[in-house]
């Protein structure tokens, strides 16, 4: 939600009474809410970032980290995002 700062302290907007316009009253708009959407990934930013992301996974299992069961189950599900 926004809020305004001034001398007086923070002031939410959704607070703030509705001023009449040449004596009418005018209803407040409902708030907006941006629809949820996938990431932007620019071309094969995606891809990089998962073979990235397994490389890092390889590196803690062959470090003895993660066991091959784990890292074969995270390794699965990070592809299956391609």
């Amino acid at each position: 939600s926004l809020t305004l700062t001034s001398q007086h302290g923070t002031v939410g907007v959704s607070t703030l009474p509705v001023v009449s316009v040449d004596g009418m009253q005018t209803k407040a708009p409902e708030p907006r809410v941006a629809p949820a959407s996938e990431p932007y990934w620019p071309d094969g930013a995606q891809e990089t970032d998962l073979f990235a992301k397994i490389e890092g996974l390889a590196e803690l299992h062959k470090k003895g980290i993660l066991s091959s069961e784990e890292f074969a189950a995270k390794k699965a599900e990070l592809l299956s995002r391609l």
